[in-house]
């Protein structure tokens, strides 16, 4: 039996990246309807934690809307502000830590 060729089989929905092909209206629509969220991390990027007062190299493997994995250990974002933040360069931590941002 195959549902290939049937109209009421939709096709997978899975995750895409953002392209310019989209319409204004179209990209609107996303953002109202809760379907845009800007990331404060590319994935596979490096990245800086607090740890004791040092800053602390990880590397962002994956982001959700509830937490970052950072070098394979997930954290919430409220462990993450507790922890003193996720910084994208080493100065940015080290100016957090020194209480400047």
């Amino acid at each position: 039996m195959s549902f290939k060729n049937e109209k009421w089989v939709k096709p997978m929905m899975k995750t895409v990246p953002l392209s310019k092909s989209l319409s204004l209206d179209q990209l609107n629509h996303l953002i109202d309807t809760g379907h845009v969220f800007v990331t404060p991390f590319a994935l596979n990027r490096t990245a800086y934690i607090v740890v004791k007062h040092q800053p602390f190299m990880v590397v962002v493997t994956d982001i959700s809307l509830r937490g970052i994995q950072l070098s394979g250990a997930w954290y919430t974002w409220e462990d993450i502000e507790r922890l003193g933040g996720v910084y994208e360069s080493e100065f940015d931590a080290l100016k957090a830590i020194a209480g400047g941002g």
